[in-house]
């Protein structure tokens, strides 16, 4: 029987990184019925609320966690190790650092880490893999966006990557930045996104079934009056990095959602994560959605909204109830693609463009800087125009996607 930890994904919170969680936890049960798994969490009394697979134990990732007791008492552990006392060592260990210890891999589901500009997430980058690495359990790096690494300290702090099993790169950018920084290309395995192995099947929370059901019902009564159904999916990051900018991206969202309706379509405003219990914008898409919809002065009957906590699982239901849906969280892009919707997106990062270059569908990313509400609803219309054939080419590119995904879980195993 394997055990296998899993660091930098949740089932709460960031909806992306729920779904990396489960498809990690589904493929590796297809391939290892009996395995355990330790899931360190920065959300840890959510997910332990959420959670309730007898084969899965929650641990706490937080900055505190991580610099306080699982680093220094995984350094502790391993300097009784080195003198041959790691069973005497093991047992006065709490047992986030215990459970760690009796891995036989640490998998790492960062969406993104290392990157030039993200400069304050390299602590975290750092702490999620160095406990496993002074514990001598195998580190994988599963699929990712890296780099670009010119920053000094992007650079020396992604030495730490050289000691990981596997690193698993995204897409072509991620590729590049790691032979740019001369990384040893026989530890690398490219592969899609985790996420294009999600199956509904691989929920551990069904937060929110119940609302997506009934947005789900008034998408349909509104096709049924003519209406087109377009998604759209805010991102609370890049409201963050707009208001920093001193730019209204409330503002963009709203005249966007107002013009889709002028038009004739119905617009249904998801989350890509939510924590309904905060009015803060980390890892909640909510808020943002709260306020559009303030800003948005419907008459129609046509504006529909996720106003509460909803799983990976009902998000992608809602998804596929959808014509077409614009986007600007990576994740919401990954299941409009696995579910054959065609998909506009607003990014900020190399990770989007990657990943739509794999469909050939790379016309379709713009910068999020681009504000112009008007052109976006008119490319919009243009997707909307050509969904027939978009869905179609997603669909003949979509088997060789999720089988390349898929791969990494054989990978990690045969270097095991």
């Amino acid at each position: 029987m394997k055990r296998f930890a899993l660091i930098a994904g949740t089932v709460a919170g960031n909806r992306g990184a729920e779904a990396m969680l489960e498809t990690s936890v589904g493929r590796l049960r297809d391939r290892e019925p009996d395995a355990e798994f330790v899931v360190y969490s920065y959300l840890p009394e959510s997910d332990r609320a959420l959670i309730t697979d007898p084969a899965i134990v929650v641990h706490s990732c937080t900055p505190a966690q991580l610099v306080l007791v699982l680093f220094p008492l995984s350094l502790v552990l391993a300097a009784l190790s080195a003198i041959g006392l790691r069973r005497a060592g093991a047992g006065i260990m709490p047992a986030s650092v215990r459970d760690l210890a009796a891995c036989d891999a640490l998998i790492d589901l960062a969406g993104v880490s290392f990157i030039d500009g993200r400069e304050k997430f390299l602590p975290f980058n750092l702490l999620t893999l160095w406990p496993a690495m002074l514990l001598g359990v195998p580190v994988f790096k599963l699929s990712q966006a890296m780099g670009p690494f010119s920053h000094a300290l992007t650079r020396m702090a992604s030495r730490t990557l050289w000691h990981c099993r596997m690193v698993v790169p995204r897409g072509a950018g991620t590729l590049e930045h790691l032979r740019a920084a001369s990384f040893p290309l026989e530890l690398t395995y490219p592969a899609p996104d985790i996420a294009f192995g999600f199956e509904v099947r691989d929920a551990l929370s069904l937060e929110g079934t119940d609302e997506a059901a009934a947005i789900i019902e008034r998408a349909e009564a509104a096709r049924r009056g003519g209406a087109t159904i377009v998604g759209l999916c805010p991102s609370s990051v890049i409201a963050g990095k707009a208001a920093k900018e001193g730019w209204d991206y409330i503002g963009f969202l709203a005249e966007v959602t107002s013009g889709l309706l002028t038009d004739g379509a119905s617009v249904v405003l998801f989350p890509n994560a939510t924590r309904a219990s905060s009015a803060k914008l980390r890892n909640n898409d909510l808020p943002v959605i709260a306020q559009v919809i303030e800003r948005v002065a419907d008459t129609t009957g046509r504006l529909l909204a996720v106003r509460g906590d909803m799983a990976a699982a009902p998000i992608r239901l809602v998804v596929e109830a959808c014509d077409v849906v614009a986007v600007s969280r990576f994740h919401a892009m990954v299941g409009a693609l696995s579910a054959c919707v065609p998909v506009a997106v607003m990014g900020w990062s190399h990770k989007y463009a990657e990943v739509m270059q794999q469909f050939g569908l790379e016309e379709w990313v713009y910068d999020y800087s681009a504000r112009d509400a008007i052109a976006f609803v008119a490319r919009v219309q243009e997707l909307l125009g050509q969904r027939q054939e978009l869905a179609e080419q997603i669909g003949r590119a979509l088997p060789g996607v999720q089988g390349a995904s898929v791969a990494q879980f054989d990978e990690l195993l045969r270097r095991l």
